[in-house]
């Protein structure tokens, strides 16, 4: 996939293109050309999700009767199927979509669980482990 973006403010144009990126890297550096191009300040804080600004998808679920591993489950199935991705990167995602923390080491216990029944696969060692999604993960 190959994603391009200009900027033009009539005197310069400024662009950005993003080749072969996983689709959580994409967002971020979608998200720091936005930032550089309205000159935003590096401490602005960006607001957690609200009900605004959604993913759609998440409209979908009870999300206050969900547990912490239903709700990881529904973020891969939703956002990482097919592609290598890190469970620190995870738990970010995670914290921005659902609005609450989580333990690094409870998103490790679950992708383990899931790599246990055959959900994903992994490789990498322990420090730089990544995780693929291959199909639709079911709690």
């Amino acid at each position: 996939m190959k994603i391009k973006i200009e900027i033009s403010d009539g005197k310069t144009k400024t662009n950005l293109l993003i080749e072969g990126e996983d689709h959580f890297t994409a967002k971020q550096k979608i998200d720091h050309f936005i930032d550089f191009a309205y000159n935003t300040p590096k401490t602005t804080i960006i607001p957690k999700f609200t009900p605004e600004i959604l993913p759609g998808w998440l409209m979908e679920y009870d999300m206050k009767n969900l547990s912490q591993k239903e709700k990881l489950s529904i973020l891969l199935e939703r956002e990482h199927i097919g592609e290598w991705v890190r469970s620190q990167d995870l738990k970010e995602e995670y914290e921005q979509i659902w609005g609450g923390e989580i333990k690094l080491s409870s998103v490790s216990t679950y992708l383990a669980r899931f790599y246990e029944e055959g959900r994903i696969e992994r490789q990498g060692s322990r420090a730089q482990r990544e995780y693929k999604f291959t199909e639709e993960i079911q709690v």
